[in-house]
């Protein structure tokens, strides 16, 4: 991208070109107005072009600067909008060698009302009111030296096309009112049928390259005032085969093949085209759109008619990769697998002199077998998973009938097998819908491309055979069988990337939709958009052959969820089959977004092995039971319980001050205090919470117990800090009526006695990147604030087990999530760990090596507790500390040494199980 002028904002863009609508402008002054707002100019530079200097044109009636812009002004009275003399205005100037050798960026002509431009560039064309420029200025960025990325990724192809649909929608949104819902879709049908027009005129199904592109180059007028007309009887001849109807229709159009398929069945009203739709249409059709892969290209046009979105082209197709995590296991591993042993068998039955259709009847029921299948996406957006989906089956299909032919010998005249018909999807956005059918199309003639490279037989593609069902509508709200009807019997994988939204982020209309798709769940509150899914998939594949598989957010495998969702999922006869624990979910957009992520099979139960993917260890493992924590353990439940595991402390929030900080003091207020008043040390306290204890900020606070109040309200700046706070809790804070009784003290308050002990501080938030949770011993008299938990009079050993791995891989498990860092939380991670039971000699090792990493941490000063922590920064004598003590703690556990943290969690569930049976 071309480096920006420093006075060019976007934002500010929008303001001053707003201004300049309200208050008008004229023709000899609107060059200077764009020259303001885009290229940064001063009023120095403005007289420098008007009086001669800085404008390159000599003719009287041309602003022109080398390598930015060619302005005419276009003395034309405009009264019914048609600006075709401005065409020609520019027309000139790109035909005039003393212009053009200068190569503007931009060619433009105004009258003052409205206004005409070129980007010789782009081929693109640009026409507009002057005060509606604000909403739509973007063509003239080039001013300010921005242009377009150039692509050099894999889906170059696809983002490009995208744009200059972009362009033409954009153009036809100006001239055309698309909020109602019939226009709207019948916009959404105008825009998938060009492109299949572009598609199919590059690809071989027209039966001449370019055929649409040329012919109406041929047919139409320039300014585009028949083009709406040449477009719909063009449609119409592909929408049928009647002679009656391609009778009514002028000789021209008989070049126009047949298509239907659903795509040209209905008559819709084409829009209202421009002059500039024109160029564009045909600036679209002089793309080759032979290179566009339908499974990205999709989600690069659904952004198309979503303008806000249009900076992340294509920012929500899922990379091919990604897709096949889901689908392999869910399903295509398998089939894979059945190919290779009837390969095996056919080619062990031909060495036994077996016949042809004998030693080939386990391929034969295989090709039968995947003509029956069906593939649902309840989320389908574009179709990616969809759309991946068949291309990988119709591979697998070629080579079922390429091993027919090799290993028998025979002569096969092979067939397409699979069919659009088999694939179902659920999409709430409609222009998304109807992307998804159309790109099912184009899928269709690639594979059948394919399948004429590889085995020489060519299926026909047009007429086009009739689409997936896809539908458009609220998955939350629909019955799923009715949009894919299913037996018990039949063969149906459901699969997606369904949305992830929390709770908190859901608006009105979602949280409705959580109340219908989870009527029958009761504990339903706080569970993830994503759930509705989960739910609806699991009475879908109840009690039948079919199966699904989800991209997730781990959130739904953590905290107080697991116990809302998987418990009434498990109690239908489910299990998960499949897992693959947290990792990066990206893809290959223009702005490569990433999240969090897990992935989770669901079927019915069974005895086969289930397969575990742990993503960190980058290994598969294949083990009886996967519990709803995407750990290799039996289906336990952690629920939060408020009970302290016995013989131990409470661990609690930290001392809220509920101040509004009169009870807080930063470093310079304490020193200056203690330098004006030195009795008030006995009442001053350091006070910790998260963000200190990890980044070292030393905050201070008032701490005072009753019988010492009338001591502390002697001293001057004291009382009226405890004044402050009682005006506050009374007058400002809905709960602060009791609290105000008791002013000079926190909302919790602790006495500290010389028989009290130290203290554990637990952050409430640690980052999902370092290996151990930040903990923490702090002495008896440091305050621990609400940020945190506290653990009153603990003995070391405790901060011990704590710190441990086996802790902080309970708390990473079953503990919730804030966005993707570890919450801790006493009710879920506290109280419910399985603790051992400890000799006095295990103490006393626990507390030594205990002992041992802080002091290391006390050696590291010149290091935060944050940056001690942090994988890529932490000292390897504190790494070898946390292990040693890793290794003490897990030998308490049991004698035999853990070799994963799958062992561990087992080991962990296994007690917990025990635990709460007792």
């Amino acid at each position: 991208m071309a480096k920006k002028t420093k006075s060019y904002s976007q934002v500010q863009a929008t303001d001053k070109l707003e201004q300049l609508g309200q208050r008008g402008t004229s023709a000899s002054e609107f060059i200077y107005d764009l020259l303001r707002i885009f290229a940064g100019y001063g009023d120095g530079q403005i007289r420098r072009t008007k009086d001669g200097p800085g404008n390159l044109a000599k003719d009287g009636e041309t602003v022109l600067i080398k390598n930015l812009v060619a302005y005419r002004e276009a003395v034309v009275n405009i009264l019914d909008g048609d600006c075709s003399k401005m065409y020609y205005v520019i027309n000139a100037m790109r035909d005039d060698a003393k212009i053009a050798k200068h190569s503007p960026r931009l060619y433009i002509v105004s009258n003052g009302v409205f206004v005409v431009a070129y980007d010789p560039k782009e081929n693109d064309w640009y026409e507009n009111r002057i005060d509606l420029l604000w909403k739509d200025f973007e063509f003239f960025t080039p001013l300010a030296g921005i242009e377009k990325i150039q692509f050099t990724a894999e889906a170059e192809a696809d983002v490009k096309s995208a744009e200059l649909m972009a362009k033409l929608f954009d153009d036809i949104r100006r001239y055309n009112d698309i909020r109602d819902p019939q226009t709207v879709h019948a916009l959404n049908v105008f825009m998938s049928r060009l492109l299949f027009c572009f598609f199919a005129e590059d690809t071989g199904l027209f039966p001449e390259d370019n055929l649409f592109t040329n012919t109406l180059r041929t047919h139409t007028k320039e300014d585009g005032s028949d083009l709406a007309e040449f477009i719909d009887r063009a449609f119409l001849a592909m929408s049928t085969n009647d002679p009656a109807v391609l009778s009514t229709l002028p000789k021209l159009y008989e070049v126009f093949p047949y298509v239907n398929g659903g795509l040209f069945r209905d008559r819709y009203p084409i829009p209202v085209l421009s002059r500039r739709a024109r160029t564009l249409i045909l600036n679209c059709g002089e793309y080759n759109w032979r290179e566009i892969n339908p499974d990205i290209f999709g989600s690069m046009i659904q952004a198309v008619v979503t303008p806000e979105h249009r900076a992340g082209l294509g920012m929500h197709y899922t990379s091919v990769p990604n897709i096949e995590k889901v689908i392999r296991p869910l399903f295509l591993d398998t089939l894979e697998e059945e190919f290779e042993a009837a390969c095996a068998e056919a080619r062990e039955k031909m060495a036994k002199k077996a016949n042809h259709d004998r030693a080939s009847q386990r391929l034969r029921n295989l090709l039968n077998r995947l003509s029956n299948i069906k593939f649902f996406d309840p989320a389908c957006g574009s179709g990616n998973f969809l759309i991946i989906t068949y291309k990988r089956l119709r591979e697998l299909e070629i080579r079922i009938w390429k091993a027919m032919r090799e290993i028998t010998g025979m002569a096969l005249l092979p067939f397409p097998n699979i069919t659009l018909t088999q694939f179902y999807g659920i999409e709430l956005d409609e222009y998304a819908a109807e992307t998804a059918t159309l790109s099912m199309w184009l899928a269709e003639h690639q594979m059948n491309v394919k399948f004429k490279e590889e085995l020489f037989v060519l299926p026909e593609t047009l007429p086009l055979k009739p689409s997936g069902h896809i539908v458009c509508g609220n998955a939350c709200r629909l019955d799923w069988n009715t949009v894919c009807p299913h037996a018990p019997e039949d063969e149906v994988y459901i699969m997606g990337n369904p949305p992830y939204l929390g709770s908190k982020l859901q608006d009105a209309i979602q949280k409705d939709d959580m109340k219908v798709a989870l009527s029958d769940v009761k504990d339903k509150k706080g569970v993830d958009y994503i759930a509705a899914w989960f739910w609806k998939g699991a009475k879908y594949i109840k009690e039948s052959k079919a199966k699904y598989a989800f991209v997730t957010t781990n959130s739904i495998s953590q905290g107080e969820q697991v116990a809302m969702l998987w418990k009434p999922i498990f109690d239908l006869g489910l299990e998960i089959f499949y897992a693959r624990t947290s990792f990066k979910w990206s893809n290959n957009a223009k702005y490569n977004a990433a999240v969090t992520v897990a992935i989770i099979g669901v079927g019915n139960k069974n005895n086969t092995q289930k397969l575990l993917f742990n993503e960190q260890e980058n290994k598969a493992y294949k083990v009886k039971n996967i519990n709803p924590y995407l750990s290799a353990s039996d289906n336990v439940i952690v629920a939060k319980t408020y009970n302290i595991p016995q013989g131990l402390p409470k661990a609690e929030f930290g001392c809220m001050p509920y101040d509004n900080g009169h009870l807080l003091l930063s470093e310079p207020e304490k020193d200056s205090m203690l330098e004006n008043y030195p009795e008030v040390n006995i009442f001053i306290k350091q006070i910790i919470g998260s963000q200190e204890f990890l980044n070292d900020i030393h905050r201070y606070c008032l701490w005072i117990d009753d019988d010492k109040r009338d001591e502390a309200e002697s001293i001057q700046p004291i009382k009226e800090r405890i004044e402050a706070t009682e005006y506050f809790r009374l007058n400002e804070s809905k709960d602060g009526a009791s609290l105000a009784e008791r002013p000079h003290q926190f909302r919790e308050h602790y006495v500290i006695t010389d028989n009290s002990k130290d203290k554990v501080i637990i952050p409430r938030v640690s980052s999902e990147r370092r290996l151990y949770i930040p903990i923490g011993y702090l002495d008896k008299n440091v305050v621990i604030s609400d940020s945190a938990f506290a653990i009153y009079d603990a003995e070391k050993w405790l901060f011990a087990l704590l710190t441990s791995r086996m802790h902080n891989l309970w708390v990473r498990t079953v503990g919730g999530r804030l966005k993707t860092d570890y919450r801790y939380s006493a009710t879920l991670c506290y109280n419910t760990f399985p603790f051992p039971k400890l000799t006095t000699a295990e103490k006393e090792v626990l507390e030594h090596l205990a002992q041992n990493i802080l002091n290391i941490r006390d050696e590291n000063f010149d290091m935060t507790l944050g940056e001690m922590y942090n994988p890529e920064s932490m000292p390897e004598e504190l790494r070898d500390a946390h292990h040693q003590l890793d290794l003490a703690v897990e030998r308490i556990y049991r004698p035999e040494p853990f070799t994963s943290d799958e062992e561990r969690l087992e080991h962990l569930f296994k007690l917990y199980a025990k635990m709460t049976k007792k």
